[in-house]
């Protein structure tokens, strides 16, 4: 997921390094808050799962996953 490192690169003249550091921050606390059962949906839509392709770059995922991530959290809140 190198968007969010690039966008801290550009936006705020981080290195490298303190945007990588940065980004992994974002993304702990993002994940911190979803309930456990999202984890993995999570982590697949934002190509951090550990299975992923580290090659992609982060790429987006495909629209199933999204979907799936979107169904889960109606389904959470009662949405019908």
């Amino acid at each position: 997921m190198n968007e969010i490192s690039q966008l801290l690169q550009q936006r705020f003249g981080m290195s490298a390094d303190q945007a990588q550091q940065a980004e992994s921050a974002i993304l702990d606390l993002v994940k911190s808050k979803v309930p456990p059962q999202f984890q993995g949906i999570l982590d697949s839509v934002l190509g951090t799962s550990q299975g992923g392709n580290p090659s992609d770059g982060g790429a987006a995922a495909p629209s199933g996953e999204l979907g799936s991530l979107l169904g889960a959290a109606e389904s959470l809140f009662g949405a019908k």
